[in-house]
């Protein structure tokens, strides 16, 4: 018979979750210290290396800092439950950024907008091996399912129309015509529910849809 999961407060030293903070914003890194601080089940501290990729912990850090890890310490999506599980908390809340991130190898996103009961349920999930989407975050992607899909064409008018071409410019390299590059820019103003061209390609950039540069700076 399997023994009983402990409540939080009984829990041995050994079976705590151990919790870095490692936020590149000291306010930010000090709030959830203060939101964190006093929970028996949790070991919490803000050291000045990273941990180590197979040490069981939750790291909780910046957009790009967390993006950053991952790509340093060849994270994937399949990694062992028992390794470094990296926490964003972050202001940004696009879908493109979220859905980036948790490609990227990230286990749990929250937006700074969470509360203290959110951001204690998420450490304690990704601690026991889950992942864990904030609410808002999991809005945001909700919100992008409901775009209609592109066709092929528009995809590639769309990709074109990222580097700044003109009509004609997108014509040529497709091989059509100047009005039906007209027709596709005007369904996909329509499907992004815009009416400029510049808020077609930044909608797509919000969504995902374009090879966004969401890469952490060198």
């Amino acid at each position: 018979m399997n023994a009983p999961l402990l409540p939080f407060a009984s829990r041995p030293v050994a079976q705590r979750i151990k919790v870095y903070l490692m936020h590149s914003s000291p306010i930010v890194r000090a709030g959830l210290g203060a939101m964190l601080a006093g929970e028996p089940d949790l070991e919490v501290s803000a050291p000045v290396q990273w941990p180590c990729a197979d040490e069981a912990c939750v790291v909780i850090a910046d957009y790009f800092s967390a993006l950053r890890a991952a790509r340093d310490c060849g994270q994937a999506p399949a990694q062992s439950a028992r390794a470094m599980r990296l926490l964003v908390v972050s202001s940004q809340g696009k879908a493109g950024e979220v859905r980036h991130a948790v490609d990227s190898g990230v286990h749990g996103y929250l937006l700074q907008e969470a509360d203290a009961g959110e951001l204690l349920e998420c450490v304690r999930l990704l601690g026991m091996g889950c992942r864990y989407l904030g609410a808002a975050a999991s809005r945001s992607v909700a919100n992008a399912l409901h775009l209609p899909p592109l066709t092929r064409r528009e995809a590639d008018v769309l990709s074109i129309l990222s580097r700044g071409h003109p009509d004609k410019l997108i014509a040529r390299e497709l091989g059509i015509g100047v009005g039906t590059v007209k027709t596709h820019m005007k369904q996909l103003m329509h499907k992004f529910d815009v009416s400029t061209r510049t808020q077609v390609v930044l909608s797509a950039m919000e969504q995902g849809l374009l090879g966004v540069p969401f890469s952490p700076p060198a």
